[in-house]
């Protein structure tokens, strides 16, 4: 009898559904927020109605089942994970009650408050799961197993890489116990190698940086941190006071106290409040000293387990300004980082411990696993668009949308681009996205202001052909995530200037044929045009909203912005 495997991301953000069938095979992952449209779904069961009709797609419904959920059952979500997880998912989970936690709440009721909360999702765990398996289809053949926060986060990294062996670091928020964790993967196997329980946390850290900066992380807003920090410089003074927060002993971090570490932010705040610390230099000052404290770490784990390679997972990971500078700065020769290193990326990672726990020489993956994960846009749906919209300007391109469209960027329009599955993760790879010409000046600012409706700060990113990657890029690395930034060849700046930020980098996108053939073709073709083989590539959404899911979510951003042009697989739709 078959079996398969839902995984289940059952934190209080960033909720996300896997499923792994028998074989190994990952044939489905998702973030919630996709299908909910509602940014991180916070506080969100990942097992909703919409299971049913997955299960109904991907599985046999007589099959056995197995619920593989991101936390220990014990948990922690109720008691010390949040209690570690600051002030950032408090101001999070609470929005919804009109409570606001401030710097200077004293941590026990802050802690009280937020595992009232969790309490609450805790308790919805698998509802959803037990009525679409045995409600629906009658199948009492269930199993409900529970893993470690970081394991999950560690099997992403491990299994889903393309390496035999590494070392992996886990970096976030905060998992059952702390926010950092070290394993050892060989032959298939992970092994612990240490979990720090201490109170440091460079995911909290962040997160209240960028309350500081005036952004808001529970809307993932750690995002304009990054871009805007190259507008800043370093503040001697904030810089100390942040250095104080982290003492590093081998790949162990400690922190100050609750109390001091509080102590810091509001000294932090004052300074902002009376002028004397401008937001963009505590930024740049930010994102030094986050960048400074985890190469460190990264340099002694290194020196402690040796290897090759490192994967890494974890909401950290999503830092892409540091990341570039890993490979460059640390003993490791290669980094791999899974599409989607946040919680809703745990949801998989479980799965695939629950399949190993069964299979344990099983599969075995010698590749990238591939993002293109989610969902897809169903033909009926396109269909329906093409003949009730009545709109005469859809037109078909079978075999030949790569070049229509790419005689459309270098005309100056701007594309909304949807093809096949969606990404697993934050970025979008060249099946979700707004892409454009990368070379005139001022095209940033159109997006931003006309489609985006963002910050002028925020940057773009190019989606650059590999094999020409060296030639754009100092110290050229793949990317095929989006992952790492890295920085442009002074010479490139002027060629391609949309894509390049302020600082001269850019968080590159890898594009090989292999991993999206028709995206490729697109780069291609208009490389053919122009001589330049990048596009700016952004996520499908507005600002505040999640990427596109669905044909009503595409046509409805495509209506409602300064996009010129929607393309869904083959068909061509113009305003």
């Amino acid at each position: 009898m078959k079996r398969y495997y839902i995984g289940l991301s059952v934190s209080t953000h960033d909720a996300g559904l896997a499923i792994v069938d028998s074989d190994g095979e990952i044939v489905f992952a998702e973030a919630t927020e996709r299908y909910l449209q509602y940014k991180r779904a916070p506080n969100c069961e990942p097992d909703n109605e919409r299971l049913i009709s997955l299960l109904k797609q991907y599985c046999e419904p007589n099959a056995e089942f197995v619920a593989a959920v991101n936390w220990r059952k014990t948990s922690t979500i109720a008691s010390k994970f949040l209690t570690f997880s600051g002030l950032t998912t408090a101001q999070g989970i609470l929005r919804s009650q009109q409570t606001d936690i401030k710097f200077n709440t004293p941590f026990s009721l802050r802690t009280k408050m937020i595992n009232a909360c969790a309490a609450s999702m805790y308790a919805k765990l698998g509802v959803g799961f037990a009525y679409a398996t045995k409600m629906i289809f009658g199948n009492a053949q269930t199993d409900m197993r529970f893993f470690s926060h970081h394991l999950c986060h560690a099997a992403l990294g491990c299994y889903t890489s393309p390496y035999n062996e590494a070392s992996c670091m886990i970096v976030d928020g905060a998992g059952d116990y702390g926010s950092f964790a070290y394993y050892r993967y060989e032959n298939n196997r992970i092994t612990s190698i240490k979990e720090d329980k201490g109170f440091a946390s460079l995911g909290r850290y962040y997160a209240d940086m960028t309350w500081l900066c005036g952004f808001n992380p529970d809307k993932g807003e750690e995002w304009k941190v990054m871009g805007y920090a190259p507008y800043g410089k370093l503040d001697t003074k904030a810089y100390e006071l942040l250095q104080s927060i982290f003492q590093i002993s081998g790949y162990v971090t400690k922190s100050l106290s609750q109390k001091d570490y509080l102590s810091v932010l509001e000294q932090l705040q004052r300074k902002i409040s009376d002028g004397s610390l401008a937001g963009a230099d505590l930024a740049y000052t930010a994102q030094q000293v986050y960048s400074e404290v985890l190469l460190q770490l990264i340099n002694n784990f290194h020196q402690a387990h040796p290897s090759e390679n490192l994967a890494m997972a974890g909401g950290c990971a999503l830092n892409s300004t540091t990341n570039g500078l890993i490979v460059e700065q640390t003993p490791f020769n290669n980094l791999f980082i899974p599409s989607a290193p946040a919680d809703d990326g745990t949801a998989l990672g479980a799965a695939l411990l629950a399949y190993r726990q069964d299979h344990p020489e099983g599969r075995s993956w010698t590749r990238a696993q591939s993002p293109y994960l989610g969902s897809e846009m169903p033909s009926k749906q396109i269909d329906n668009l093409v003949r009730l919209s009545k709109n005469p300007k859809i037109f078909h391109f079978p075999g030949t949308i790569h070049l229509e469209t790419a005689k459309l960027i270098n005309d100056g329009n701007l594309v909304g681009w949807v093809q096949g599955r969606a990404e697993f993760g934050p970025r979008s790879l060249g099946n979700r996205s707004i892409l454009a010409d990368p070379r005139p000046k001022d095209m940033k600012d159109k997006i931003n202001s006309l489609v985006k409706f963002r910050e002028e700060f925020r940057p773009f990113a190019p989606s650059i052909l590999h094999e020409y990657g060296s030639s754009y890029f100092e110290n050229y690395q793949e990317s095929p995530y989006m992952e790492r930034t890295l920085n442009f060849k002074k010479a490139i700046f002027d060629k391609v200037p949309a894509v390049v930020h302020v600082n001269g980098s850019g968080r590159l996108q890898t594009v090989k044929p292999e991993w999206n053939r028709r995206f490729y073709d697109l780069i291609y073709a208009f490389f053919e045009l122009t001589g330049v083989p990048i596009l700016l590539n952004t996520s499908f959404n507005v600002m505040g909203k999640p990427i596109i899911h669905s044909i009503e979510d595409a046509v409805s951003v495509f209506y409602t912005t300064g996009l010129d042009v929607l393309v869904i697989d083959e068909y061509l739709i113009k305003k």
